[in-house]
């Protein structure tokens, strides 16, 4: 595999990484203001690492190749 497409995935997953962050942290607020924060977590958790499970595939399967 190229190296320059490694590095571009990457900083893809970096950057993709600090919007869901930023993301969650706006979601949270979001649905602090608006009273069960436990389920709001918890949902928010779970969205993420889906998120990042199917990043960290991605990457592994364009690594095998």
């Amino acid at each position: 595999m190229d190296p320059h497409f490694t590095a571009l995935l990457l900083r893809v997953i970096a950057v993709g990484g600090a919007i869901a962050v930023i993301g969650a942290t706006i979601l949270l607020l979001a649905f602090r203001a608006f009273g069960k924060p436990f389920r709001a977590n918890v949902l928010i958790a779970i969205l993420l690492a889906f998120v990042f499970i199917c990043c960290l595939v991605l990457l592994r399967m364009s690594l095998i190749k």
